[in-house]
């Protein structure tokens, strides 16, 4: 069946959630509408009630005394009738108040702030997400500027030789630059009560500190300001006396005094250049002492909490700007200024041209290394929100479900509660029930999915696109040639491992229905796509490299099985590319599907494609039927199959790999016991499976060609197969 998990997607993936959401708040109001018509009904009933049993009250005067007749005794009667009539009214309204208004008007309410929370959870994380993927774009663009203008400026201004000339240069220079800074990092930066410490070794300590002591927020008095990165004097102490084997707490406090001497704290609650050892006094810790221990922007968030995904996406920070060295250095040997301005040229004799080539080449690498981090990062955090739509999505499913049932089961109740107490209405009670009986939350639920859909999953992978080396860092989302180019393969190696893997694991498997669920099963996500990051993270030299990740991993077939459609799913141009869609479209409405079971279609289309075209005139109405029908199929497959052999060699070769790997699957099923029907389900099922990962279907309603496509292409494998290699000859 359908379902919420594979109905509401879109490209900006908040278009469906929305669409989603707007439903789910209309069946909101839907159960309030039952609420309110229990309650009128409630509130009919003891109006009503009441009036019957009020009813003497309307009356002059029912007291006969001891004297009445038969009349007076009927009327008594009929009056203590109409105020038990009216009792049973009132306990109708009771009972609808107590055993359906209540429960449901809760569980309604209940069911409100369910739907409230996911989607305030879905549409503010989607909301970062989409504001961290335009950060990341921002990056590529910045990155390609840079490379465009470090190569225009190199055929401008050098030629190969100078070139050559002037990236040695480039090298001499970092490894001075390099020696340099190694030899600062071993000079004196500070001496604290006799212990002497050089750059390396404060380096680490600050570090240590900064990393491991847990910080806290302040907020100032009055201006009601918060500071962030901040521990009160006490802390500190402790730390230090606890982790750098400091002989007493007067030394530590003389360490705390020298880490505001140097400018690495500041006073938050005070004045003074005083560090006191007290629970009072509070002390944040400054940007310098960041910058100091080589340490980026997002470790200063370390002792916040911060929810799942904003946590993800608080890791692409904007570009970090740290403030100025502090003046005050009092116990620091300075020594490094002189030396980060080394007058290379005097040395080196660099021109004006190289020295404007080595800044270029700058930007560029470190406009890359941002770029290619945070490309990573971004696409992680792509997975894990779809993991989360993924399971928000069931969840407000089951909700939904759940909402129908509850009104089924109010409605019922509602039904109990006058069907138990007054008979003379039971007509009026049993077509309410029927009613109520009518409601099918398996129904309601589909058509909610089929009326408001927005799209099948089809994630998009986040692609590191390298200027000079596209798809050298990653395997998932690179296009089919690229891939395949650099694998030095017709099939990426990727898909090739996978099914490999799976033709070595079927003989180990119990029986056939194990072998078949392995492809067709559910798998969790995050499952996926922690094999995906295994896969992703590292390029291949062979298939056994990577069925050696799959047997140190201890990864379930069926997850290496979904592993497999999601690299269909993320490629940019699928197996069969979409300029082939519509008359891949014209082809399967013009000729229809054949009703002949598996193994004999195939045999009819290679007979009907071999004979003279002599017809028997003594066959039947039936036989005649069938055979228009093996006509009306064949030239289907030999429509298809041209159209097939306009694809590029990878695409072909993968489409091939993986149609022959399923068909030998086949071939093994038929020969188990009710093998045919194993075999014919099967097919069914796999085809709906790879349908998407065919081909990109952009309709709404599902990828009904990719499913046929992928029937034809199992079914009649041979005969496609015949016909493509008759059209490359």
């Amino acid at each position: 069946m359908t379902s919420f998990a594979d109905s509401f997607w879109s490209a900006d993936l908040l278009s469906g959630l929305q669409a989603l959401f707007d439903r789910l708040a209309v069946g909101c109001d839907s159960s309030d509408h039952f609420i309110q018509l229990f309650a009128s009904r409630m509130q009919i009933e003891v109006l009503y009630g009441r009036q019957l049993y009020d009813v003497q009250k309307g009356i002059d005067n029912t007291d006969y005394g001891e004297d009445y007749s038969t009349t007076d005794e009927a009327l008594r009667k009929i009056i203590t009738g109409m105020e038990q009539e009216g009792d049973q009214h009132l306990n109708i309204a009771s009972n609808i108040q107590t055993l359906v208004l209540e429960p449901f008007s809760k569980w309604c309410s209940e069911h409100r702030e369910r739907i409230k929370y996911s989607e305030n959870i879905l549409i503010d994380n989607v909301k970062n997400y989409q504001k961290s993927k335009k950060y990341v774009q921002k990056l590529e663009k910045v990155y390609y500027n840079s490379c465009k203008n470090l190569e225009s400026f190199k055929r401008t201004n050098f030629n190969d030789e100078e070139l050559s000339k002037a990236l040695g240069h480039l090298t001499l220079q970092k490894e001075l630059e390099a020696s340099l800074h190694n030899e600062k990092e071993h000079q004196n930066f500070a001496t604290i009560d006799s212990i002497t410490f050089d750059y390396k070794t404060m380096r680490e300590v600050i570090k240590e500190i900064l990393v491991k002591l847990p910080k806290s927020e302040y907020k100032l008095p009055l201006i009601n300001y918060t500071l962030t990165n901040t521990n009160s004097g006490k802390e500190i102490t402790n730390f230090l006396l606890k982790h750098l084997s400091l002989k007493d707490l007067d030394q530590a406090e003389i360490f705390g005094q020298e880490l505001l001497n140097i400018g690495f704290i500041k006073y938050c609650n005070g004045v003074g250049t005083t560090f006191v050892n007290s629970k009072k006094f509070v002390y944040q810790w400054k940007d310098y002492a960041y910058k100091f221990a080589d340490l980026s922007e997002q470790n200063k968030n370390n002792g916040l909490e911060l929810n799942y995904l904003q946590g993800l996406a608080s890791k692409l920070p904007m570009v970090p700007t740290v403030s100025s060295s502090p003046s005050n250095t009092s116990t620091v040997t300075k020594s490094g200024p002189a030396e980060a301005n080394f007058p290379l040229n005097e040395k080196l004799d660099i021109s004006e041209d190289e020295k404007k080539l080595f800044k270029l080449l700058d930007e560029v690498e470190k406009s890359d290394k941002i770029y290619h981090e945070e490309s990573f990062k971004m696409d992680s955090l792509r997975c894990s929100i779809e993991e989360l739509m993924i399971d928000h999505l069931s969840f407000m499913e089951k909700c939904e479900s759940d909402r129908l049932k509850a009104i089924k089961k109010a409605t019922i109740d509602f039904c109990s509660t006058l069907g138990n107490k007054i008979s003379i209405i039971k007509l009026h009670v049993d077509a309410i029930l029927e009613a109520s009986e009518a409601i099918d939350p398996a129904v309601d639920l589909l058509t909610l999915i089929s009326n408001y859909k927005t799209g099948i999953f089809k994630p998009q992978a986040i692609t590191y696109n390298n200027y000079y080396n596209p798809g050298i860092y990653q395997n998932f989302g690179v296009d089919l040639e690229t891939r395949c180019r650099l694998d030095g393969k017709v099939v990426p190696l990727i898909v090739s491992a996978m099914l490999l893997y799976m033709d070595s694991i079927y003989p180990d498997l119990a029986n056939d229905k194990v072998r078949t669920s392995i492809w067709i099963s559910p798998v969790k996500l995050s499952s996926t796509h922690k094999l995906r990051r295994l896969l992703n993270e590292k390029q291949f030299k062979d298939e056994y490299e990577i069925i050696e990740l799959f047997n140190n991993g201890s990864f379930e077939a069926g997850t290496i099985a979904s592993a497999l459609k999601i690299y269909l799913l993320e490629l940019p141009e699928p197996l069969i590319s979409s300029d082939s869609l519509d008359v891949l479209k014209l082809l399967y409405s013009k000729f229809s599907t054949s009703s002949l079971p598996g193994d004999n279609r195939e045999k009819a289309i290679s007979n009907s494609t071999n004979a003279d075209g002599a017809s028997n005139m003594s066959s039947s109405a039936g036989e005649e039927n069938s055979q228009m029908d093996v006509g009306i199929e064949s030239k289907r497959i030999m429509a298809l199959s041209t159209t097939l052999s306009s694809l590029g060699k990878p695409y072909l070769a993968t489409l091939d790999a993986i149609t022959r790997h399923f068909y030998r699957l086949i071939k093994i099923l038929r020969m188990g016991k009710d093998g045919d029907q194993i075999a014919e389900d099967f097919t069914k099922e796999i085809s709906k499976e790879f349908a998407s990962c065919l081909l990109h279907s952009s309709i709404h309603d599902g990828n009904d060609l990719g499913y046929k496509i992928f029937h034809d292409l199992l079914t009649y494998k041979k005969q496609i197969l015949k016909n493509l290699k008759r059209s490359s000859t």
